[in-house]
């Protein structure tokens, strides 16, 4: 007999877009560090450039009655997984010409009701990852040495020998060449959403030095077009955008507390920091198709959320680096501060403004700098680097 024997996923699929709606490389910077304990993929950094997708905290729980051993795998056709924890028996891609396709992520794992006597890793208190913890009634999941993958067809994978890990739940994350179902065309159009495929609880948010506007829509079917959308915001505060996301969550499948532990998890990165970004619930037949997961023995039940975030380049915070780039050598201290500011993106931005023939030459110079590859320097050694 079965008995229970439950699987819920959640996490966010990332992308930006240009103020004309392109869809920009560049998307492998993280926002936020990772625990030192997290698994590593090589190709990380090979595949950097091309990136135009980032699939970010992919979290898997289960819930059982007893003890069991359980084998998942989740298959990335248009990417490549480089970031897990626990160990997984296989990392890498299925053969084929395209060393940046066709990923795939295998564990065994034992399985089994929490105990107050897991030992899980140590992070520290203010850690982002603590939050995809307090999920309390989550099984956790233990990986054993001697544990195998039953299929052993993958080639270029990563072994990598479990070692008595252990945690609330299964954790990795990837990067891609596809584009979301949803285009968001910031500056088209007072601000233009399109979609190929139908979603749900779409939020666009705009947040200017902490201060947030807002709207949200109910759903975005295929075909349909909503226009004007970032001339419509109205003012609002972070607490009741999160918790109107939270309620999208929770009818959308997860237990309250995993919609609590996502929204936690990118609450600062979705309300605290300056931008304009589009947040919306993918349909679980487009997870299944984008990213195929299969789970042995068959679960009970099997849950699957993911959050779909477009980061929109405005006109004018494109303009602003652009003006940074273009006066560096006369006021490096001064337009550092603007280029440091674009964390992440900055260097989606520059791939965007590449398209300006007077920039061109800048920009790609600046793509190659330690400063937009790490986030490391300062403006003089950023200005030498650029030789100004």
């Amino acid at each position: 007999m079965q008995g229970k024997f439950i699987v819920h996923e959640w996490g966010t699929f990332l992308a930006v877009a240009g103020s004309d709606g392109v869809n920009l490389e560049g998307m492998y910077h993280e926002e936020h560090p990772l625990p030192a304990f997290v698994h590593t993929q090589k190709e990380d950094t090979v595949f950097s450039s091309t990136a135009t997708i980032k699939g970010e905290t992919p979290v898997i729980y289960f819930y059982t009655d007893r003890p069991r051993r359980v084998s998942v795998g989740v298959d990335f056709p248009t990417g490549i997984w480089t970031h897990w924890f626990p160990s997984a028996q296989r990392v890498g891609r299925f053969p084929g010409p395209h060393p940046t396709r066709n990923g795939h992520i295998g564990w065994i794992a034992n399985i089994a009701p929490p105990s107050p006597q897991d030992r899980l890793p140590a992070i520290s208190p203010d850690a982002l990852w603590r939050f995809a913890r307090q999920v309390p009634q989550a099984a956790t999941v233990h990986m054993t040495a001697e544990a195998k993958l039953l299929n052993d067809t993958l080639s270029g994978f990563t072994p990598v020998p479990a070692s008595g890990e252990a945690e609330r739940f299964l954790f990795y994350r990837g990067l891609g060449k596809a584009d979301l179902p949803v285009r968001f065309f910031p500056e088209i159009n007072g601000g233009q959403l399109t979609t190929t495929v139908p979603v749900r609880c779409v939020i666009v948010v705009k947040v200017t030095k902490g201060k947030i506007t807002w709207r949200a829509f109910e759903s975005l079917s295929p075909r349909q077009k909503l226009e004007g959308i970032t001339q419509r915001l109205k003012p609002g505060t972070a607490d009741a955008v999160a918790q109107h996301l939270t309620r999208g969550l929770v009818e959308s499948g997860l237990f309250p507390d995993e919609a609590r532990a996502l929204v936690n998890t990118w609450k600062s990165s979705y309300f605290g920091s300056d931008g304009l970004r589009v947040l919306f619930l993918l349909p679980p037949i487009w997870t299944e198709k984008f990213i195929p997961m299969h789970v042995f023995p068959q679960p009970n039940a099997l849950v699957r959320v993911m959050v779909g975030r477009i980061e929109g380049l405005t006109a004018e915070r494109e303009a602003a680096v652009a003006k940074a780039l273009q006066d560096y050598a006369a006021a490096p201290e001064k337009h550092f501060v603007t280029l440091a500011a674009q964390g992440r993106y900055l260097e989606p931005i520059l791939r965007r403004l590449t398209a300006q023939p007077t920039l061109r030459p800048l920009c790609e110079k600046l793509l190659g700098t330690e400063f937009v590859r790490t986030g490391k320097g300062d403006a003089v050694a950023l200005r030498n680097q650029l030789a100004l």
